[in-house]
């Protein structure tokens, strides 16, 4: 769930200890610093950042465990040409506050609470380069050689976004080449959770569902062997305009096809 502000999180926090209390379902958070200026400078965005995740955090403390730092802030122009994979595709003068806001969100919630786990999301299918220019401590300078010597940023969880429209996430790119399962998982060695998958929603009702039961079952394939861990579909609801992911139409009751898909598959692999 986005939360932007610390009345958003008490929203979640009124769900947890309300209709979801006990019912051994949890939210995960997703910070989304809503008022963020990527033309910031370095320290602005990491208060900004910090001050953020630290509202948010102290009223979720004690409610949850793990916290999504971002929402696929890479996507508005600081990977600004190419495909992602390779450095000279990020604009240097948005990469300062890019960096800086992640860092602030990870310290903010680590001051509340240092057991809840951080990760950090792209949502560009193939910029695990901005993943791991931070890891490395590296900035992109125009040119396929980033610039050393910045400190590493390192999460507990790497999160990732995956849709139908980019392909195989295992067989990726423009000639089916690219493992990127394996890229995140040789790269930093934790944990991975897919955030965000679904279908395309231009689809016919059988094709997405086949795509949700194909899906689950080729994660479920895979999670051993990459440490994936977890994978959230976007969405349960129809939001409209266009935004219509879910499972569920926009009424909240009528059931899509890819909802008996999705039930079906976790049924029978539930443990």
């Amino acid at each position: 769930a986005d939360v932007a502000d610390s009345g958003m999180a008490q929203t979640v926090a009124n769900a947890l200890n309300g209709a979801f209390k006990g019912s051994g379902i949890s939210i995960m958070p997703c910070i989304n610093p809503m008022n963020w200026d990527q033309t910031s400078s370095e320290s602005t965005s990491y208060a900004y950042g910090y001050q953020l995740a630290q509202s948010i955090a102290q009223v979720l403390k004690g409610l949850v465990s793990y916290i999504e730092c971002g929402n696929e802030l890479d996507a508005n122009g600081v990977e600004s040409t190419g495909a992602g994979n390779s450095p000279a595709d990020y604009n240097p003068a948005y990469w300062p506050a890019f960096r800086s806001v992640i860092r602030g969100m990870i310290d903010g919630v680590k001051s509340v609470d240092p057991t809840i786990k951080c990760g950090v999301n792209v949502g560009i299918p193939l910029d695990y380069t901005a993943l791991q220019m931070l890891w490395n401590g590296q900035t992109p300078n125009g040119t396929a050689t980033p610039t050393s010597g910045a400190t590493p940023l390192q999460w507990d969880i790497t999160m990732y976004h995956w849709y139908e429209t980019s392909g195989d996430i295992v067989r990726a790119g423009s000639q089916g080449l690219t493992n990127v399962l394996q890229i995140l998982a040789t790269s930093f060695g934790k944990p991975i959770w897919i955030t965000e998958w679904g279908y395309y929603t231009g689809d016919t009702a059988a094709n997405q569902a086949a795509y949700v039961s194909n899906t689950l079952k080729e994660y479920y394939s895979l999670r051993n062997t990459y440490n994936l861990q977890a994978v959230f579909m976007y969405e349960l609801i129809d939001m409209g305009g266009g935004d219509d992911f879910g499972v569920l139409l926009a009424d909240g009751v009528t059931h899509k096809s890819s909802y008996a898909a999705y039930k079906n598959f976790t049924a029978a692999n539930a443990v």
